[in-house]
């Protein structure tokens, strides 16, 4: 893994004084984490591919909701450090082992953003920071969003060299010229 945590921290802009409000959000991320991964799971079991996915291992639909609302409180947690990175790296590469496509995990993410500001907005009401919560969730959603797709590129790498036998420097060449 070539991931340096404070970089794609400041890429994405999630600075102290958002980890500080996400902190705070974490007991409404709390109290209506049950309704998000409800709502998540009803979303994807309008795709066929996603039921099966879920559905392929007796109680992986049960023991995802679990990990999901971890993930979610996860975001809250005011601390993004390599401990941080490896947690959102391992999650990409659990999704590229099962067979997860990226455009899913886009989606996901997508999905929760939009799930999410408005509980954040009915919460908040009229705070003043109300939007520098919005942005602040967004940002760190960015950050794991990166970290997982990263883990996807390595991961995918990792298995077409050993498929192939190629090196990483004769991949690497071939793509560059």
């Amino acid at each position: 893994m070539n991931f340096n945590i404070a970089e794609a921290r400041k890429f994405a802009g999630l600075s102290d004084q958002d980890a500080a409000l996400l902190q705070e959000l974490k007991p409404m991320l709390e109290k209506h984490g049950e309704t998000l991964v409800s709502a998540f799971y009803a979303n994807l079991d309008q795709y066929p591919e996603l039921v099966a996915l879920l559905d392929a291992k007796e109680g992986r639909r049960t023991a995802l909701a679990v990990h999901l609302k971890v993930w979610l409180l996860s975001l809250a947690t005011g601390v993004y450090d390599d401990s941080y990175l490896e947690g959102k790296y391992r999650i990409g590469e659990r999704h590229v082992e099962v067979g997860l496509d990226p455009r899913w995990v886009i989606g996901a993410m997508s999905f929760c953003r939009g799930e999410i500001q408005p509980m954040i907005e009915a919460e908040y009401g009229d705070a003043a920071d109300k939007t520098n919560r919005v942005l602040a969730l967004d940002r760190v959603m960015d950050l794991d969003l990166n970290i997982m797709l990263q883990s996807y590129d390595d991961k995918r790498m990792d298995l077409f060299l050993e498929t192939t036998g190629f090196s990483k420097a004769l991949f690497e060449s071939m793509i560059s010229s």
